[in-house]
């Protein structure tokens, strides 16, 4: 025991300790708040970082499926398709709708998941979109 008392008295100036060696009880709250608030910014850290990666995924995805649009519209003749891009598959289903619009049908996949179908009806002739579902 006096060993260990001579290693804390070592380490911590005396105004810290009592005479018996132990740490009063400011330093110790002192020492808690500040531990705490390690513990807190640690776990904040953390859920921004989770945040800030499924954010990544999502605007993954997003670009993903305007590329497969993209790459849809350029063919003059509406065709079916898969593109596998740098974050996952795309796959482009083409269908006319009338002899202006054409429906397009695009599934992104990524990572054994595959995501919700995405519906853009487009002109033929001016290549706009006239609806994105």
């Amino acid at each position: 025991m006096l060993k260990v008392n001579f290693i804390i008295t070592r380490k911590f100036d005396r105004k810290y300790l009592n005479e018996g060696g132990f740490l009063l009880p400011y330093s110790m709250l002192l020492f808690m708040i500040v531990i705490t608030g390690a513990v807190l910014s640690t776990s904040l850290f953390l859920s921004k970082y989770r945040y800030l990666v499924n954010m990544g995924e999502v605007y993954e995805r997003k670009v993903s499926i305007a590329h497969g649009a993209l790459l849809g519209m350029k063919d003059p003749v509406p065709a079916s398709g898969t593109n596998e891009g740098e974050f996952g598959v795309t796959e482009v289903v083409s269908s006319l709708l009338n002899e202006h619009e054409v429906l397009m049908e695009i599934t992104y996949q990524a990572d054994e998941k595959v995501f919700k179908p995405v519906s853009v009806v487009y002109n033929r002739e001016t290549k706009q979109i006239i609806d994105w579902k």
